[in-house]
């Protein structure tokens, strides 16, 4: 399965946009509002008007290292 980062245009795209990946699809979420969806699931945005935007590879790689490196909680 081929996946694309992606990040949403507004927060209505957003919401209206995960939620419908969310039930219709899988996805991936990491900081900074960048999602991992299909390749095949973003028909399902484009139906329904949603707009979105593939995310840069900073943007990706920025997430990512937020995830494998979290900064340790203050007690």
């Amino acid at each position: 399965m081929q996946t694309i980062y992606i990040k949403f245009l507004s927060e209505d795209d957003r919401v209206r946009g995960f939620y419908l990946l969310a039930t219709g699809a899988r996805i991936g979420s990491f900081r900074n509002q960048v999602h991992q969806v299909p390749l095949d699931a973003l028909k399902l945005l484009d139906d329904e008007h949603i707009s979105y935007r593939r995310a840069t590879d900073a943007e990706v790689t920025s997430a990512h290292d937020q995830v494998r490196s979290p900064a340790p909680s203050i007690l």
